[in-house]
């Protein structure tokens, strides 16, 4: 029997228990998660004085600050377990799929899929634009940091932010819509905006922001029409691991990171266009796959 993802029915799922969960949530991420980062940053200035720039308040080692921003997801993910199990009274995979069993085949399908179209429009894009791209410094010692902090960190990051958005915000929503345009509208919406706040928007902020939200809307529109997340928790973390590891440029969220190639001149209205192209083929293979696997 086919259960539904959005209209969970196991739990106590009342708007009451979701504000108190998302109160809970709130409080893991937002108060300890910092708490554990500022504890962090200082314990990492009295072993290594100079990785606080006292004047700007800003971490002076990028790669530095990619670890420890991870703090925050880890504590994300913490208030989601306790919320969902002490307050919706429910399993924490219902936020990934109704099922008992996560599928694996899906998630790993979305990551290599979402990968390579990655792959394919960034070398399209080298092809027209070569002078956009130069070699990093190469730093033995960082790079294996850095490939660590993306194999390990990243996945956990994107993950967290799933299981918020395309798991507890969708399920929440669902409860006064079911319509898969109208909530993929509204959660891809508050995903999108919340990134507003990175520094990429100031390569354009009207284009960054519809990159933004298109990414949030096809990933969610995709949650609905496949009955779970897991495709969407493949892409997310091959969207950002392979950002983190390949392409780095300034002014933007991981900052200047030592990653493989640097990116200059960034066209964001060329940027958000090639997103949403990669989102409507990617949401044509996968549903594709989810027409199969229905078969």
């Amino acid at each position: 029997m086919r259960q539904s993802f959005i209209k969970i029915e196991e739990g106590k799922n009342t708007h009451k228990r979701y504000i108190g969960s998302l109160f809970v949530i709130l409080a893991f991420m937002l108060i300890l998660g910092t708490v554990a980062y500022t504890v962090a940053l200082i314990l990492g200035e009295l072993v290594q004085p100079g990785l606080i720039d006292f004047e700007t308040g800003l971490v002076t080692d990028p790669l530095v600050d990619l670890y420890l921003l991870h703090l925050q997801s880890i504590f994300l993910i913490l208030g989601l377990l306790i919320a969902v199990k002490a307050i919706l009274k429910r399993r924490f995979i219902s936020l990934i799929t109704p099922y008992k069993n996560l599928n694996w085949g899906k998630v790993f399908y979305g990551y290599v899929v979402l990968f390579i179209l990655l792959v394919v429009f960034t070398l399209i894009d080298y092809a027209f634009f070569p002078n956009d791209y130069y070699l990093n410094d190469f730093d033995a010692n960082r790079f294996m940091w850095l490939l660590v902090a993306v194999i390990f960190l990243v996945p956990i990051q994107t993950t967290s932010e799933e299981l918020l958005f395309r798991g507890f915000l969708l399920q929440w929503g669902a409860k006064f819509t079911t319509n898969p345009i109208l909530l993929a509208i509204i959660v891809g919406g508050i995903f999108g905006s919340l990134h507003f706040f990175n520094p990429e928007m100031e390569y354009g902020a009207i284009w960054v922001a519809l990159d933004y939200l298109a990414m949030g809307f096809i990933w969610t529109y995709i949650s609905i029409k496949t009955n779970s997340s897991e495709f969407s928790i493949g892409a997310h973390a091959a969207n950002n691991m392979f950002l983190c590891l390949f392409l780095t440029m300034d002014d933007t969220v991981y900052g200047d990171i030592p990653s493989v190639f640097v990116t200059t001149n960034v066209n964001a209205m060329l940027s958000t266009l090639t997103t949403i192209i990669t989102g409507v083929l990617f949401t044509i293979i996968v549903f594709q796959k989810q027409k199969k696997e229905m078969k």
